[in-house]
């Protein structure tokens, strides 16, 4: 089984191995890892899926956990977005102590915290207690969405690491039409406690077979030699280097820009239909094309284009459709297809920025790293989006909706170019 801290792999796109050296480092890729690991990926896209859930049965069970608590809405909300606030204000942090800690080890802790603070959840504590809760959550969530990823890169062959990426871009999306198909459900026959326990069981066999899949070894083996003043150097050290170097940045700068805007598409776009059929199938669409988008993406980037490329490619798409939609506002079934267009660009948007990771940072550190970033920046996109567009909306109707998204578009787009200037490392 391929360790969490295997050697740099070669450049998996368009780039050919000459040189001696480069062909003596395929031969050791080669040696600890024959084949892409698809089962093990798998199960690792699953623990994705299982972090995206500690949003979606909040977002569920929102009406009901009201209800239950009879506290303000504003409370409530914060219980849905304090998962969030902790990748925005950690999610660099745990992208180093990642890679400092060993990534198996991260991520069965983060798994079993989310387990057993699923279960505390379904007890129904009070609201103090379950805001507490979310707040180690969030936590949780970050070692996941984090070490996941790294290990799924890990584990394919330079030739499918794109297609994996793609593949685990999806993880968001597909967490809550699961919550809306099957917690719903849950929901409606047992209540908060049924749904909370629900979740919890789900990560037991995702996290017993990875104690058992994954081999572990710490990114740093001397670091029982150091001392703490040492240690806490090197995180810091790390955490500047981080931000200095473009190749972990750039996916996440990216992805900032598509989660500013990314929710504003899933929430005002249908909405801004006149046609009630339109806007009702919309809103169940919209989210599943995306998921398809940036399914897509990865075997793009894999096989036809750069991910930088296809970033630029993908916002200059969101860009033009965008002005079609707002064009056919009164055109329901030109509305339906253009608004369609849209998301699968977006899709590919998202796709392509995680795509750029293993095209861009060759080790695993640095891919922990740059993991990391995606998760800061998307959540300060993610929280940032919405209240921006519902004052567009609210001061300049669809017209400064429009507007917003072409801003965002361009300057999603003038990152997508400067990507452009880093090739892959050897």
């Amino acid at each position: 089984m391929s360790s969490d801290t295997s050697t740099p792999s070669k450049p998996n796109l368009h780039q050919s191995t000459s040189s001696a050296n480069k062909g003596t480092l395929s031969q050791e890729v080669n040696k600890k890892q024959v084949s892409t690991q698809w089962l093990t990926i798998f199960i690792l896209w699953l623990a994705g899926v299982y972090a995206a859930m500690q949003f979606a049965k909040f977002s569920t069970s929102y009406d009901m956990l009201l209800l239950h608590y009879q506290t303000s809405t504003t409370t409530i909300s914060m219980a849905l977005s304090s998962v969030g606030i902790m990748g925005l204000i950690f999610g660099t942090i745990a992208g180093v102590l990642s890679g400092k800690l060993g990534h198996k080890q991260v991520l069965l802790a983060s798994l079993l915290l989310g387990g057993i603070l699923s279960f505390t959840q379904s007890l129904l504590p009070s609201i103090e207690f379950l805001l507490f809760t979310r707040i180690l959550e969030g936590f949780s969530h970050l070692g996941v969405v984090v070490a996941a990823p790294t290990l799924m890169i890990s584990l394919s062959e330079p030739r499918h690491q794109a297609i994996t990426m793609g593949v685990w871009g999806t993880f968001f999306g597909v967490a809550f039409a699961l919550m809306g198909w099957i917690g719903t459900q849950i929901l409606a026959e047992g209540g908060l406690a049924q749904l909370y326990q629900f979740h919890s069981v789900l990560c037991l066999p995702i996290f017993i077979y990875l104690t058992f899949s994954l081999t572990s070894k710490k990114s740093v083996q001397v670091q029982n030699q150091l001392s703490h003043k040492a240690i806490l150097f090197g995180f810091f050290h790390d955490l500047i280097k981080l931000y200095q170097n473009m190749r972990t940045l750039l996916p996440g700068l990216v992805f900032l820009f598509h989660t500013g805007m990314f929710v504003a598409l899933l929430t005002f776009v249908p909405r801004i239909s006149h046609d009630e059929s339109i806007k009702n199938q919309l809103f169940i669409l919209l989210p599943l094309i995306s998921i398809g988008g940036t399914f897509l993406a990865g075997i793009l980037a894999q096989y036809y284009i750069a991910p930088q490329k296809l970033g630029s490619f993908a916002y200059i798409g969101v860009a033009v459709f965008t002005g079609l939609t707002f064009y056919n506002i009164d055109i329901p079934n030109l509305f339906l297809i253009f608004a369609s267009c849209l998301l699968v660009f977006s899709g590919l948007i998202a796709g392509s920025s995680f795509a750029m990771v293993p095209y861009l940072a060759r080790t695993p550190n640095d891919q922990a790293q740059s993991n990391g970033a995606i998760a800061q920046l998307g959540n300060l996109g993610a929280s940032m989006g919405p209240p921006a567009f519902a004052f567009m909306l609210a001061h300049y109707s669809n017209q400064g909706m429009l507007m917003l998204i072409l801003l965002l578009c361009a300057c999603g787009l003038g990152i997508t170019l400067l990507a452009n200037y880093y090739q892959p490392k050897d």
